[in-house]
């Protein structure tokens, strides 16, 4: 019975043996998974950074272009504002409001295409049908049978003539407006 005895501890030795070699292998491979997953953790912290400070950076360039383009602009228009001074002026120094009273009043005769209260639109036959678009304001005299009316009661298809002058912008600014003959959409109206 020792001699059983024996063999049976022999073989529980044994086995407890074999069970722990095993153990601590499956202990150093959970070791290096561990070790990987920390690894590949910091990687991807480090990727994550670099990705968040290379968007930084191209935030701030962004922001710079943007930045030397809203001052390249305003110079430019400046420097266009002041050109077109000197041409309005002849280069002699005087104010936009002596510039804007010296200048040529143009005189154009056309059919309304349409008008609100700041901005009409005419169509002129002489220039092949060309549409010429006015800024208006409050200073504009609107004449329809010799008398004033405001610039949005005159209606598509009225004739008129009309004069007006560039302002420094180069905008056509419209100064007088007067109907010559009505359109038919205003019934009953007389007509020159």
């Amino acid at each position: 019975m020792r001699k059983l005895m024996m063999a049976v501890m022999a073989v529980a030795g044994l086995g407890l043996t074999v069970g722990c070699q095993d153990r601590n292998k499956v202990q150093r491979e959970q070791e290096d998974v561990a070790a990987a997953q920390r690894d590949v953790a910091q990687e991807h912290q480090e990727a994550n950074k670099e990705v968040a400070e290379a968007r930084q950076d191209s935030a701030e360039n962004v922001n710079e272009a943007q930045k030397d383009l809203t001052e390249e602009q305003r110079e430019l228009a400046a420097a266009q504002n002041e050109q077109m001074s000197e041409q309005a002026t002849g280069g002699s120094g005087t104010t936009t409001k002596d510039t804007m009273a010296n200048v040529k009043l143009e005189k154009v005769e056309g059919t309304i295409q349409s008008a609100s209260a700041n901005t009409i639109a005419i169509i002129v036959p002489d220039k092949n049908n060309q549409v010429m678009r006015f800024q208006a304001n409050q200073q504009v005299q609107v004449m329809k049978d010799d008398k004033p009316v405001a610039l949005k009661d005159l209606k598509a298809g009225d004739e008129v003539r009309a004069s007006y002058q560039m302002d420094p912008n180069g905008q056509m600014l419209l100064k007088s407006i007067e109907v010559e003959k009505m359109s038919a959409q205003h019934p009953g109206a007389p007509k020159k």
